[in-house]
């Protein structure tokens, strides 16, 4: 096929565009921000060209001097305290923008793939959420993105929505929680603080566009989840990757939410679990422990925070 993505020079772009390229499509890779040369993201794969999806024109412009055949859509505004605070943004770009490329792919008859979030849900449920449970998002970029998915529902009918949990993977383009615990550690922090009462179910970016770019081939079309194996806490996964790379001479102290408050203020989730039911359902579920994949990520992308680097006092807390 040929696939047009949007968002591809993100930290899940890096991970689903060779993907793609390896099962064989043609990709035309797209995003916001594109350096000045077009070169790659991440030195190979196709180069980026630019695409603001909030603007319906440009979205009609490049479907017409593209010609796709299916469109993968990642482009999003994930910063939660952004959305909070710019709510306007947030609804152009995650809602908005996934309505023009939904009206795009209308128009031209052709199936769209939406990634959500597993911060759709309000975090009350005991066990993981499943594609059977209803959202309740709690705060504006959960809001923007089940809009998002809303529209998806409204103007296709050959789509697939699938919500992630949270992100892992991206090497240099990683922003998420993984990145600022391993940025601590090369800043030679001996203390590190994490949340431990928040649980989800961590994703790798790798895994999840394996699995996709096999989804893809089977038509069967629909909402799905689309996380790791297991549950975490934040402590849980800064605790793996503390093990991993053997630094013992690192302190891992666990804490509350409220003592990030002031730097992550907007209302998370209490629980983003997630279960694979519809993966499961069609035997399709290949997405590997989150342990596991974790570590596979960080031997080969981090090995080098393994040595113990030279040591001072600073910290800096994560959420």
């Amino acid at each position: 096929m040929k696939i047009l993505v949007t968002g591809a020079g993100g930290m899940l772009g890096s991970a689903v565009v060779p993907a793609l390229v390896h099962a064989g499509h043609k990709v035309v890779a797209t995003d916001l921000r594109v350096l000045a040369d077009g070169a790659a993201w991440n030195g190979h794969g196709p180069p980026l060209t630019a695409l603001d999806v909030r603007s319906p024109g440009e979205v009609a412009h490049e479907f017409d001097r593209v010609s796709p055949t299916f469109v993968v859509h990642l482009a999003a505004e994930t910063d939660l305290e952004v959305c909070e605070a710019e709510p306007e943004h947030a609804f152009l770009t995650n809602a908005l923008g996934t309505k023009h490329v939904a009206l795009a792919c209308q128009a031209a008859d052709i199936p769209l793939m939406y990634v959500s979030s597993a911060g759709v849900f309000d975090g009350t449920k005991e066990s993981a959420y499943t594609e059977l449970d209803d959202p309740c998002p709690i705060n504006m970029y959960a809001h923007s993105k089940f809009e998002g998915e809303q529209y998806v529902q409204m103007y296709l009918r050959r789509y697939y929505i699938v919500r992630a949990g949270w992100m892992v993977g991206g090497g240099r383009k990683d922003h998420k929680f993984v990145a600022k615990i391993l940025n601590q550690l090369r800043a030679g922090a001996q203390v590190i603080y994490a949340v431990g009462d928040k649980l989800g179910t961590p994703t790798y970016a790798p895994d999840f566009a394996e699995c996709f770019a096999r989804l893809m081939e089977t038509d069967s079309f629909g909402l799905y989840h689309m996380a790791c194996q297991g549950q975490a806490s934040r402590y849980d996964v800064a605790r793996k990757i503390l093990e991993v790379l053997g630094r013992t001479d690192v302190q891992l102290v666990k804490v509350e939410s409220d003592f990030f408050h002031d730097d992550y203020p907007v209302r998370r989730p209490a629980s983003e679990i997630m279960r694979n039911l519809m993966l499961e359902v069609h035997g399709m579920n290949t997405m590997r422990p989150w342990e596991e994949s974790l570590e596979e990520y960080l031997q080969i992308a981090f090995a080098d925070l393994s040595v113990v680097p030279e040591l001072s006092e600073q910290f800096v807390g994560v959420m």
